[in-house]
């Protein structure tokens, strides 16, 4: 049977298979990443540091014609390099504490705090560089009589450094998710369209027709006129029904198990007395959004690896449920189980686009398992988050 490995949430679910970095393997890009950033932003931060440098050198040449450009230089341009060193700090603070509505208050106290913890060294190092080269006031009392009085000087200017970090940061990242929010878009467009064309060369596969052409003469040659137009109207209109579903990627559950049904009658005229279908659907589920075909694949793989192998009668279930704020969707048959070795095989595309389509469009917060049934037979279980579909979308 074709399938995927289990793709899952390890913060949903203990059982999910998808595992998160540890954190040492992600320590090491950023570290990484910062020593390459490092001297571009000191080459940024020494622009500022000149130009304070030559402003103050210019503002001093009117007291005193004798005062060096190169003491501005040792007071001005330090300063500003040591904001090259904390802006990757900065940055990263932004990026996990963001100014956004609901949470905004908790991460300007952490930001207020951070701004604090920054201006301590700042403030102890503009201490240092006035008595190495002789201002008359820092010279006249010790760091701890005037670090409160420096950084009650500098707190406005750090702010506007410390909030123009921030903000260029914060602008840079949603430019970023932005992009990647097109890039996914852009993506889970074109699996949609995959699945949708895997349905209907599902449908269309010659196997297929073979087979529904060869049912439909054999009614025919019974005689069995509704038998035979019963068929005909099922293609007819499992086909308009895949084609009606493009462009969407989430329909209301209720037109997924309306295609199914279509397709299931097909099948059940096919195989007659031999396929049993078992629905154990929870009304309160037909609201719910699902990606679109999301369960066709899985249904064909049950009826073609769990019946279509063998000569006796076969069961296919088809569970329904909701379990809180999670929406349960299961597909169980009664056939020989997945053999070993079976996601080496050929034909996965089916389940690999449902695994792909998942993932794009959920993230980690779905789980998609299939696996053997401890009675025999497969099990593909899929759980997704329960979003409730509009009265428009209903209606339609």
């Amino acid at each position: 049977m074709e399938s995927t490995s289990p793709v899952a949430s390890p913060v949903l679910l203990s059982a999910a298979a998808t595992r998160r970095p540890a954190p040492s393997a992600s320590a090491l890009p950023a570290l990484r990443e910062l020593v390459r950033s490092l001297p571009w932003l000191m080459l940024i931060f020494a622009v500022p540091g000149i130009i304070t440098a030559s402003h103050t050198w210019f503002y001093a040449q009117a007291k005193d014609p004798t005062y060096p450009f190169t003491r501005a230089l040792v007071m001005q341009v330090p300063p500003w390099q040591y904001w090259a060193f904390v802006t990757p700090l900065i940055l990263a603070l932004g990026r996990r504490f963001r100014l956004e509505r609901g949470v905004w208050h908790r991460s300007l106290a952490v930001h207020l705090t951070s701004l604090a913890a920054v201006m301590v060294p700042y403030a102890t190092l503009i201490y240092f560089l006035s008595r190495a080269v002789g201002e008359r006031l820092i010279s006249d009392g010790t760091l701890g009589q005037l670090l409160p009085l420096l950084m009650a000087k500098y707190v406005v200017t750090s702010l506007l450094i410390y909030g123009g970090i921030v903000a260029i940061g914060s602008a840079v990242e949603y430019h970023r998710r932005y992009r990647e929010g097109e890039l996914a878009q852009s993506q889970l467009e074109t699996r949609l369209v995959h699945a949708q064309l895997d349905a209907l060369r599902a449908q269309l596969h010659p196997h297929f027709l073979f087979n529904t052409l060869n049912a439909i003469s054999v009614l025919v040659r019974k005689q069995d006129t509704t038998g035979s137009i019963r068929m005909l109207t099922g293609v007819s209109e499992l086909l308009r029904m895949a084609l009606n579903s493009t462009g969407r990627q989430l329909v209301p559950f209720h037109e997924d198990v309306d295609f199914l049904e279509r397709y299931l009658d097909i099948e059940q005229t096919r195989f007659q007395d031999r396929l049993q279908v078992v629905r154990a659907i929870d009304p309160a589920t037909l609201s719910a959004l699902v990606p679109s075909l999301i369960l066709q694949p899985l249904v064909e793989n049950a009826i073609k690896h769990g019946l279509a192998t063998r000569s006796g009668a076969g069961r296919v279930e088809l569970r329904a449920s909701r379990e809180g704020s999670r929406l349960v969707l299961e597909v169980l048959d009664d056939g020989p189980g997945l053999a070993p070795g079976w996601d080496q095989h050929d034909g996965c595309i089916g389940v690999a686009n449902v695994r792909a389509r998942l993932h794009q469009l959920y993230g980690e917060g779905h789980v998609f398992t299939l696996e053997n049934r401890s009675g025999g037979g497969v099990r593909a279980r899929l759980e997704l988050p329960f979003q409730a579909a509009s009265s428009e979308a209903l209606a339609s």
